[in-house]
């Protein structure tokens, strides 16, 4: 097997402080590096997940589930145990956010969606 190195420029007191964290951690810096970039290698995205969020209330517990059911039958937990006031607070950032977003795009009409800008050149 052949090996390479892989290098990357930081500030000096970016690399001070990811030598005292090596240090702390009782590794090497090239160890941790090495490490750091095999686990984002192994991370992989799925291309094709479609599915539907899914929050159930479990009336027994007066809380909240709230579970993604994909398209090809699987279903993955996402929270369980959700309080009330978090659902809440959780509705009033998306309605915020999404309402941003819609002043940002000027959409007004119930139901339309995004055009790409280009279409209007």
């Amino acid at each position: 097997m052949e090996y390479k190195s892989i290098s990357s420029k930081l500030p000096r007191n970016e690399v001070n402080l990811f030598r005292d964290y090596c240090e702390r951690k009782g590794v090497t810096p090239s160890s941790l590096i090495r490490e750091l970039i095999l686990k984002e290698l192994k991370v992989s995205v799925p291309i094709n997940v479609a599915g539907f969020n899914k929050i159930t209330y479990d009336k027994e517990n007066d809380n909240f589930n709230w579970t993604v059911d994909l398209d090809n039958e699987d279903s993955k937990s996402i929270l369980n145990k959700i309080s009330v006031e978090f659902l809440e607070d959780l509705n009033k950032e998306i309605t915020n956010a999404l309402d941003k977003r819609n002043s940002i795009i000027l959409k007004s009409k119930e139901g339309s969606v995004a055009i790409p800008s280009n279409f209007l050149k």
